[in-house]
């Protein structure tokens, strides 16, 4: 194992709450309705904006829509998320296990469905440098297939010059799963919380399943 590769959102940072409140409020009200948990699961979390903002208003769109209306939507998000001082913060472990990572010279990124005005958010309030280069984080730029495609995580792997074979992902979503078990990683393990935990157990594409980072060296033997 030579590598590890973090999706961000739901994986990283505990955020999830504050995506479904901003996406209910603003494709919510354009469609009249509230989004289902099974809408989340299977077509938000992990999923690109052009891709929610399409499949919710059931209609291809121009990219300058797309960017516009996403970049309306992530400003109300940050903005949940700064609200929320008390759980501002990296999930449990993580700070220790990237100092860990980067102690054994095991090289790291993110491959993450977020755009760059969110990742540049995330560098600037998490310090993030400390650990990462910015220059190699994949994120969404409207040039590569969103999760479930394999795509991010194989331009993730290369950017740090690793086979995916050799790299561990640590996700949390479906699509996310999905893109990672596709792209021939080494394990997939899942980030989730109790009440998840034995559905995403039950999934061949997984390997291990934790609630935080303070177990996660045991999965990169």
């Amino acid at each position: 194992m030579k590598a590890v590769i973090f999706d961000f959102n739901g994986t990283m940072f505990f955020d999830s709450d504050k995506h479904e409140k901003a996406w209910e409020k603003y494709i919510g009200d354009l469609i009249g309705r509230k989004i289902s948990d099974k809408e989340f699961k299977e077509c938000v979390h992990g999923r690109n904006s052009s891709f929610i903002i399409e499949h919710f208003l059931n209609k291809k769109m121009e990219k300058e829509t797309l960017m516009k209306m996403s970049d309306e939507k992530e400003r109300v998000y940050r903005g949940l998320c700064l609200e929320d001082k008390e759980n501002f913060h990296l999930v449990k472990g993580l700070t220790d296990f990237l100092d860990y990572l980067k102690d054994k010279g095991i090289k790291i990124n993110i491959a993450t469905a977020s755009n760059k005005e969110n990742i540049d958010f995330y560098f600037d309030k998490f310090d993030l440098a400390k650990w990462f280069d910015y220059d190699k984080v994949v994120f969404d730029e409207g040039t590569l297939p969103g999760k479930p495609a394999p795509d991010i995580y194989l331009k993730a792997a290369k950017n740090i010059g690793v086979d995916p074979k050799d790299a561990v992902v640590f996700e949390d979503a479906i699509s996310g799963i999905k893109a990672a078990y596709k792209g021939g990683f080494d394990k997939v393990i899942v980030i989730a919380d109790e009440k998840d935990k034995p559905y995403f157990e039950s999934l061949n594409e997984v390997y291990g399943v934790i609630e935080d980072f303070t177990v996660a060296k045991k999965y990169l033997d």
